[in-house]
């Protein structure tokens, strides 16, 4: 039900916006080419000649069949063009949550090792100014200083222009050369909420009954912290993972345009320029559909991983 609701509101806000998908408006010199027979036959074979409520309704029989329709645009299936680019984007999202745990979680944890130290607040304060960067301006800067100036990354583009000819391991290195930079623009501004996160919880668990009886029984900080806090912070963290993933689906709209990475977001930022309502439609269930399964997903870790969920 939330799904649908999340559709029928973007159904509504394309069709709110000025214009219409076919470019009706006299302005539009390319589509003024065709001759108004032709642009009233396309409207009648994409519907857009019948009203709004019926137009969803179409969309969403065709939907019961698992059709998302044909571009306006090309006339290929939505399906096809979300597939071809949907492993990229995956992978760029997958990386980003990847290095984005393996940077907050040590960060956290030696905040919570010297709680109120210089490293704690130095640690806060980085992190908090990192989330405050926008990330188109993160982009550009990255571009700038590794690409432009010192030229030790790729500016943009997911290949070099002699690709074809790279043997070996030389091509998957040239494609993870080329998805450095937007890994990193995609996972700095998690590290805030990671890291403070990871802080919180190891302290919250430290401080329980057991982490007093261990650290009367002589054991470390960090003892108490590896032995008490990682145990029942990690599943909190399962929880935590599993809204970072499809939240990073959206962040990928912005990485992929500015570095030029065919993706799912790109084809979001092609689709709404080009008014392209089934390929918005596609990807807006797209979105929604892997933000309820990271939900699904990580209640499902959560009680996997405590017996007391399973139990009860």
């Amino acid at each position: 039900m939330t799904l649908l609701l999340v559709t029928l509101l973007v159904f509504c806000l394309i069709h709110l916006a000025p214009g219409e998908p076919l470019g009706a408006e006299p302005e539009d010199e390319g589509l003024l080419r065709i001759g108004e027979q032709a642009r009233a036959e396309l409207r009648a074979q994409y519907h857009l000649d019948e009203p709004l409520p019926k137009q969803y309704l179409l969309w969403f029989t065709d939907l019961l069949h698992l059709d998302l329709g044909r571009s306006f645009h090309d006339r290929r299936p939505v399906t096809q063009k979300i597939a071809e680019r949907l492993g990229l984007t995956l992978t760029l999202n997958a990386s980003s949550l990847a290095l984005l745990l393996l940077v907050a979680v040590p960060l956290g944890t030696l905040a919570a090792l010297n709680p109120g130290s210089a490293w704690d607040r130095f640690a806060a304060g980085g992190t908090y100014l990192l989330y405050a960067v926008p990330v188109f301006w993160a982009g550009l800067l990255l571009q700038i200083l590794f690409a432009v100036r010192l030229g030790w990354l790729p500016l943009a583009g997911l290949r070099s222009h002699d690709h074809e000819f790279l043997r070996g391991l030389a091509g998957p290195a040239d494609l993870a050369l080329h998805l450095i930079l937007p890994v990193i623009c995609l996972s700095y501004s998690g590290l805030a909420y990671v890291s403070r996160f990871v802080r919180a919880t190891l302290l919250e668990n430290a401080a329980g009954d057991s982490g007093r009886a261990a650290r009367a029984r002589g054991l470390s900080r960090l003892a108490v912290l590896y032995r008490h806090g990682f145990r029942q912070a990690g599943l909190p963290l399962l929880t935590l993972a599993g809204f970072l993933l499809p939240s990073m689906v959206g962040g990928s709209v912005i990485v992929e345009t500015i570095f030029a990475i065919p993706g799912v977001g790109r084809l979001f930022v092609d689709a709404a320029f080009q008014r392209d309502v089934p390929v918005l439609m596609g990807l807006t269930l797209l979105s929604g559909a892997a933000t309820l399964a990271g939900i699904l997903l990580a209640d499902l870790a959560y009680a996997a991983a405590d017996p007391r969920v399973r139990r009860a």
